[in-house]
């Protein structure tokens, strides 16, 4: 989708349909809506009193302008009380705006954002939502959609058009590496193979400026990665690690981001339940938020060093496959029992973090589809958080503050380590039922080389069940704005905490 800043009056809108937020507080809130009411002869005012047209959250109405105006339609978009307009409403408004237009096989569309307002916040907001709104999940159905992408938008403004356009640019690009991500969790896992997925790597990093390598298993085994390893073990798809790098940073502090790649995951010997498991095609989504947010920092290019390392892998139970009872030795030269095959990304990231330290990491963020337990406690709305290094995890909760993505702390601490206490290992790959998202973290804990790391669980808000305002059922790509604006500021500010 293509995106431009304008600024002026409702002569500026050159698009058949103009979206615009409609306030509880009545027409006058907005200079904008009194002037469409005006030159409508109150006609908005009126289907307002009339119930016709709602100011609520969320609702939606639409006018036609009869040449009243240079737009045959104004959308109307509920946006509630005008003193709640924030960065995270223009981005729910102006993402159902999208969607509205996708309905109506719209292919251009102006939103206005309101005079008063953070101008460039609401602008950053719009953007990113209706990025996040033009993306859709159909790419395997046959007949043709019934909405369509809306190509253009053009965001209309009163003030600040240049650091608008700066924040509109900066938005397009979160959002388009967000939908990077939303894709690749939605492929299947017949599509997306690990070698697929370090391919699609290959050609972000082509296309973006980036550093590519990937490591085969002949690689792996070189440098003693069996964590990794030995999770592929079960499937005839072999693994893959990828390490893309930017490097845009003159100090030594190098931010390295490890994403949980299982392209499909059965749960290996330790099946899973057949329902739902069709699901499992989306446990790379960390891998594929990695991917994303490294889109956008090829694009971006801030002052910041980033070494980014992809766990690419399948979980079968094939005859290969490890078992309950196996001893796993990783990179780190830790031995792992296996007690549950199905407590296999921490595996694959234990590799992924010491191979991102090997490659000059001096701090640390993984992203990976856990636990369940994180679902239980978080649900689909918030991002389990756990760090060991609080002025880093604060940087983190900053930047998924900043972007809107919601993320909350959970505690970690070395009474949690206990559970994982093996007889005849260093460590078990699984605790008992207490706690379960927390020692996973701290599983990887063991893994991290002391430096600051930080955890991101999103188990539960990698996919959504259910349409939120701007973002569909489905992959959420949740993540990516997170780790892009985290790089942004630690380049901003010249090294991080």
């Amino acid at each position: 989708m293509q995106v431009s800043v304008e600024s002026g009056g409702l002569e500026a809108v050159s698009t058949e349909v103009l979206a615009i937020p409609l306030f509880e507080e009545g027409m006058e809130a907005s200079p904008l809506t009194a002037e469409i009411d005006r030159r409508l002869n109150v006609q908005l005012a009126s289907a307002v009193t009339a119930g016709h047209v709602s100011a609520k959250l969320n609702r939606t109405s639409s006018l036609l302008t009869f040449g009243m105006l240079p737009f045959t339609r104004v959308l109307l978009i509920g946006a509630g009380k005008l003193d709640d307009w924030d960065a995270a409403r223009a981005r729910s408004v102006a993402g159902i705006a999208v969607r509205q237009a996708r309905s109506t096989r719209q292919s251009a569309l102006t939103f206005a954002v309101p005079e008063d307002a953070d101008i460039v916040g609401s602008v950053a907001g719009a953007v990113h939502g209706a990025m996040l709104a033009n993306f859709s999940t159909a790419q395997y159905k046959s007949n043709e959609p019934e909405d369509a992408d809306v190509e253009s938008l053009t965001v209309l403004v009163t003030a600040n058009t240049d650091e608008a356009r700066t924040a509109a640019e900066k938005a397009r690009i979160m959002g388009e590496a967000a939908n990077l991500a939303r894709a690749l969790a939605n492929e299947p896992g017949n599509i997306l193979t690990p070698s697929v997925f370090a391919e699609r790597a290959r050609a972000v990093a082509d296309a973006h400026g980036l550093e590519y390598d990937v490591l085969d298993e002949d690689g792996m085994q070189e440098r003693g990665y069996g964590a990794l390893l030995g999770t592929s073990r079960g499937s005839a798809e072999p693994a893959k690690l990828v390490t893309l790098r930017y490097s845009g940073g003159t100090g030594e502090a190098t931010i390295g981001l490890v994403g949980k790649g299982i392209t499909f995951d059965s749960g290996g010997i330790s099946i899973k339940p057949a329902a739902q498991m069709h699901r499992m095609k989306g446990d790379m989504s960390g891998a594929a938020a990695v991917l994303g947010a490294m889109r956008a920092i090829g694009e971006l290019r801030p002052k910041a060093n980033v070494v980014a390392v992809l766990c690419l892998s399948e979980n079968l139970p094939g005859p290969a496959a490890m078992k309950p009872g196996d001893i796993l030795t990783a990179g780190n030269g830790k031995t792992i029992e296996i007690l549950n095959t199905d407590a296999e990304g921490r595996l694959v990231l234990a590799d992924g973090l010491f191979h991102a330290l090997s490659q000059g990491a001096t701090h640390l963020v993984d992203v990976a589809t856990l636990t369940g337990a994180c679902v239980v406690a978080l649900g689909s709305v918030t991002t389990g958080v756990f760090g060991d290094h609080q002025p880093w995890t604060d940087a983190v909760l900053k930047a998924a503050q900043h972007t809107g993505e919601r993320m909350w702390q959970m505690p970690i601490g070395p009474e949690y380590r206990r559970q994982m206490d093996s007889d005849i290992a260093d460590i078990a790959n699984a605790g008992n039922r207490e706690a379960g998202a927390i020692t996973a973290a701290t599983f990887l804990q063991e893994f991290a080389g002391g430096v600051p790391w930080v955890h991101l669980d999103i188990a539960g808000t990698a996919r959504l069940e259910t349409d939120s305002p701007h973002v569909a059922k489905g992959p959420t790509g949740v993540g990516v704005a997170t780790l892009t604006q985290l790089v942004e500021t630690v380049g901003r500010d010249d090294a991080p905490s």
